[in-house]
């Protein structure tokens, strides 16, 4: 049955606000690692030392995914989404204006605090707004199009650059801001998970917090300090030893900040696995070919921004078709972007010519693109709506978190074999070719557990 013409409308101005929101942090995030350079030179620093305006953002964004997902669905959607865009907006006017590296850097860290609850309360909107039949095309339709901010966000911010100065990259954000609050305070419609427990699991949440912080950092600090230096394994065993206490408080709480019996579905822990896979890899092949690109090939960030359009470009569209194979069973279109995306990426390793090199990265931008959306639209549709938050916020973390280790892998390896020029190129190599193996293997992964659900079922 058809949905009336005035509930399409609304429907439709739902998913511009929600599709807006996770373009602008799609396109920041992109966007600001071009203009780290002209930044640090106009704020007295160094692009490494600045590199943190980065490296804070995920940290904060990583930390809070699964808790902004969680206090959605406890105290209403539409709530934690206005207050995260506000905090988004704000910091990026005041994080464009600052005057000193601390003040940028620390803006950014409160930008990521708002960043933080756009993707999962706003996907989770989507899943309560639209009938189910409808959920995963319209998913896949926001991410899909927010995608574009993936694709030309490089290209984006070195205009803005060129034109106005590298604090509009920031400042673009305002506007789009203020264009998310009109809309969802006028069309998005409060909801929240009525049979939860209102009381909040602060243990929970400060565990949540803490071991993702410390873990993170480890990973983010093991390109200056070293793999097995002391600062690197001390982090990063905190944060193994405070997960380990976070799944024991979780399995023992009345209510939960998480619900680890979503583990228990099998098909949400195949796209979990599936999609970790394909961040891992999508993450260590834009590191990589944009390291080769301008490190290698000494190309310009403009040059290489616009080559680094053959996989980017890929990956948008792949966004974008996954709500049409929605329809197929969701292990075998996982599977098989999967491969495609290994094996572009294997290519890309072993290519000893540029034309072959920027075909195979179609390839690989187009298979992971496709997986990517895919494991948000398959892991909201096959939980309970009212957990919608919590297991956006629970799959982001786990794939964020799992790319940022990829490209600490990548960024080791390469930095340990960068003596000359043609042993950077034999490292980045390395580094694409196993990231390739990575993703085939999971396809293999998929395939096969993906095939045990479908024979239990027939």
């Amino acid at each position: 049955m058809a949905s009336p013409p005035r509930a399409d409308s609304r429907l439709r101005r739902v998913s511009l606000a929600i599709t807006l929101g996770v373009f602008a942090v799609d396109l920041d995030f992109f966007a600001i690692q071009t203009a780290l350079p002209v930044a640090a030179q106009e704020l007295n620093t160094t692009t490494t030392d600045l590199q943190w305006a980065v490296s804070g953002y995920l940290l904060s964004t990583a930390c809070l995914l699964i808790i902004a997902g969680r206090l959605g669905d406890i105290f209403g959607r539409r709530k934690v989404l206005l207050v995260g865009i506000t905090i988004f907006g704000v910091t990026s006017l005041l994080g464009g204006a600052a005057t000193t590296p601390e003040m940028l850097i620390a803006m950014r860290v409160l930008q990521g605090v708002g960043a933080a609850a756009l993707f999962p309360v706003g996907i989770s909107i989507i899943t309560n707004a639209y009938p189910p039949e409808r959920v995963k095309r319209a998913i896949a339709t926001v991410i899909g199009t927010a995608s574009v901010g993936i694709a030309f966000g490089p290209l984006f911010a070195g205009l803005l650059i060129y034109l106005l100065g590298w604090r509009w990259v920031l400042w673009v954000n305002v506007p789009v801001s203020i264009a998310v609050i009109v809309l969802v305070l006028r069309d998005v419609l409060e909801s929240r998970d009525e049979n939860a427990d209102r009381r909040i699991d602060w243990w929970g949440l400060v565990l949540v917090a803490a071991s993702v912080g410390a873990f993170t950092y480890g990973i983010d600090s093991s390109g200056s300090h070293g793999w097995l230096s002391p600062r690197t394994i001390g982090f990063v065993a905190a944060g193994v030893v405070g997960f380990m206490v976070l799944i024991v408080v979780e399995l023992r709480v009345r209510s939960p900040l998480l619900d680890l019996q979503l583990f228990r579905i099998r098909e949400f822990s195949v796209t979990v696995l599936a999609g970790a896979a394909d961040n891992m890899t999508a993450l260590a092949v834009i590191f990589a070919s944009m390291l080769y690109l301008q490190g290698v090939l000494n190309e310009s960030a403009l040059v290489a921004a616009i080559a680094f359009l053959a996989f980017s470009v890929p990956y948008s569209i792949g966004n974008q078709l996954s709500g049409r194979l929605s329809s197929f069973p969701s292990w075998l279109v996982l599977a098989l972007a999967l491969l495609m995306g290994g094996v572009g990426t294997l290519v890309m390793g072993l290519a000893n010519a540029m034309g072959l090199f920027l075909v195979a990265a179609a390839l690989s931008g187009l298979g992971l693109g496709i997986a990517w959306a895919l494991s948000s639209v398959v892991t909201q549709a096959v939980v309970p709506s009212r957990e919608a938050g919590l297991a956006s916020g629970l799959v982001l973390t786990i794939l964020i978190g799992l790319g940022g280790v990829a490209v600490a892998v990548a960024s080791s390896v390469i930095e340990a074999h960068s003596s000359t020029t043609a042993s950077t190129a034999a490292a980045i190599d390395a580094v694409l070719v196993g990231f390739g193996v990575l993703s085939v293997v999971a396809a293999a992964v998929v395939t096969f557990l993906g095939r045990r659900k479908a024979d239990a079922t027939t």
